[in-house]
């Protein structure tokens, strides 16, 4: 029977020095970088809107979008570690109310524009909302698979911050091609978009990394 010391060598002869992880900035940046490739082969399938920035709230907003999409991701790379404080969960948070104060000026504007017309509902443009739905399923899908060890960790905020980042990454690729809606229903699509699938993964985040394999109970 092989003593405690000996096997203690034993194991310590095996052991392999362990990777560490990348920093959370250079993992955001790759994340950016792949979202931005998916993000130009759609524009560049349905064609770059004309003039989607020609206004101060819809630059604001599109800023706003993409900055909540960066943070978000940035903040997952944290709160996916285990010893990392729960309170990088809030870092999206100032971006999302600058993309929220966009949308709501462009809807003041509007409203000031053309009156009660700017508050009609369009139900043609849900299209941007089914959009950002179908872009941020791979955005998702790889941000996910970048955390996979969080399902140990913290898997509802971590699926819910993915999700938040990757709609809000479509959310911004949308408004490079998609045009035709008032700014009620880019509050109404988009925003809501962006809000549903963050909810269901929060809901579902335990699930979502049991598919990828890592999450244990």
């Amino acid at each position: 029977m092989i003593d405690t010391q000996a096997f203690i060598d034993q194991l310590a002869s095996r052991a392999k020095p362990v990777r560490r992880l990348t920093s959370p900035l250079r993992r955001t940046l790759l994340w950016a970088l792949l979202a931005a490739l998916v993000i130009a082969v759609v524009v560049a399938n349905h064609g770059l809107r004309p003039g989607f920035a020609a206004s101060a709230p819809k630059a604001i907003e599109w800023v706003g979008s993409v900055l909540t999409a960066l943070l978000a991701a940035y903040a997952v790379f944290h709160i996916s570690v285990p010893g990392r404080s729960p309170s990088w969960t809030w870092l999206p948070l100032p971006a999302m109310l600058l993309w929220l104060g966009g949308l709501g000026w462009g809807c003041a504007r509007e409203f000031l524009q053309s009156g009660t017309a700017a508050l009609a509902f369009q139900a043609a443009s849900w299209e941007c909302a089914q959009a950002i739905t179908l872009i941020s399923l791979p955005l998702g899908a790889i941000l996910l698979l970048m955390v996979r060890h969080a399902g140990v960790v913290r898997p509802a905020p971590t699926a819910m911050l993915a999700a938040l980042s990757a709609a809000a990454m479509s959310a911004a690729g949308v408004s490079l091609f998609h045009e035709g809606e008032s700014a009620l229903m880019v509050l109404v699509w988009h925003l809501g978009a962006v809000t549903v699938l963050s909810l269901l993964c929060w809901l579902f985040g335990q699930r979502l990394f049991g598919w990828i394999g890592h999450a244990r109970r």
